[in-house]
């Protein structure tokens, strides 16, 4: 934002000591003191962070609670509704959105979402609204929360003609069929922007010895049927590492977190927007590799996997939908192969409408 230049914008600030924005009415019920800055949060409540008329940007959201547990990250959701729609632009257990993958806290900034001691949410993602916004955390965790703390921080202002509505959606997909691909952002259509992902993975303890992440990001937009037009090379090469993907945090990608049995990362195409005019498709292959000895072995142990290309000494082979006889791939080949992982994934993205 220029700073340095004059603007008709009105700062709001939301918080339990001001629930309504209002001027003059910040910390009045200690007069002046500090008084109320936290609330009990039961079981099955939703507990309203903003809801404000008017036409602006939510700037920012920060909150913390005192129940920051691996149940109570994916068992707490975030929820946002733009100009009175009754169906929410967001909807996601807290940690997934905040690019906490698996429940897991730690402390992080890239150029989205933060957490600058792992003890809180922040996001600084733009929200645009034209007559209404509306943010709430919903308590699925089935047990009340003794202490929330929130901040809310909107712009009211004139918001421009072509400025688009924010939107996020989580999906699971859990060991699907071989060969088909986890949904990163089911078919949208209309006019908007793919701003990213974050991906956690849980890594299927079947294929021992091979390496999970050979799948490539598929971003079919528009015209695009059968193919995409935009197609990544394999998932560390998507996040911008490459031969293998450890554990490292940039602004607009990284691995957050990466084991034996887990792993979670994220992409931001701030830099590389990826704007579609009617209808956007998102998706990521399960596809692992391993040397060839090490996937004839889940062959024969009827491990689920499919062969689809291998790899001789920079010599390629492609497998996939064709008669190949196994035996004749020469040895010490690396194979990539079609198998079964769990895919958790929350992918952010701007629309035309609400």
């Amino acid at each position: 934002m220029n700073l340095y230049r004059k603007k008709n914008s009105t700062p709001v600030w939301l918080s339990f000591e001001n629930r309504n924005g209002n001027r003059n009415a910040g910390g009045m019920e200690n007069n002046g003191a500090k008084a109320h800055p936290f609330e009990h949060f039961a079981a099955d409540e939703e507990k309203i962070l903003c809801d404000i008329d008017g036409t602006g940007y939510v700037r920012r959201i920060w909150f913390t609670i005192q129940d920051r547990s691996e149940k109570a990250l994916k068992n707490i959701h975030i929820r946002m509704y733009w100009d009175k729609s009754d169906k929410p632009a967001v909807d996601s257990p807290i940690g997934d959105f905040f690019c906490m993958g698996h429940g897991q806290m730690f402390p992080f900034e890239n150029e989205l979402f933060s957490s600058p001691e792992g003890r809180s949410f922040v996001c600084n993602i733009v929200m645009p609204f034209r007559s209404h916004a509306k943010i709430v955390l919903v308590n699925m965790l089935g047990q009340d929360i003794s202490h929330l703390f929130f901040d809310v921080e909107i712009t009211l202002e004139d918001v421009a003609t072509d400025d688009m509505y924010f939107h996020a959606v989580y999906t699971v997909n859990s060991r699907l069929p071989l060969g088909e691909d986890p949904v990163i952002l089911s078919e949208v259509t209309g006019a908007g922007c793919f701003v990213g992902t974050h991906v956690s993975v849980e890594i299927n303890q079947q294929y021992k010895g091979s390496w999970w992440g050979e799948g490539e990001v598929k971003i079919y937009h528009d015209g695009d049927n059968e193919f995409p037009s935009l197609v990544g090379t394999g998932t560390e090469d998507y996040i911008g590492t490459a031969w293998g993907q450890g554990v490292f945090i940039n602004r607009y990608q990284g691995c957050t977190i990466l084991s034996d049995d887990k792993a979670s990362f994220y992409r931001f195409h701030i830099p590389d927007p990826i704007y579609f005019r009617e209808r956007c498709r998102v998706t990521i292959q399960d596809i692992g590799g391993a040397d060839r000895n090490i996937v004839e072995g889940y062959l024969n142990s009827d491990i689920p996997c499919i062969p689809i290309t291998s790899n001789h000494a920079g010599e390629l082979s492609f497998l996939y939908k064709t008669e190949y006889d196994y035996s004749i791939i020469p040895e010490n080949s690396w194979v990539n192969f079609y198998r079964q992982d769990d895919f958790y994934i929350v992918a952010y993205y701007y629309l035309v409408y609400p």
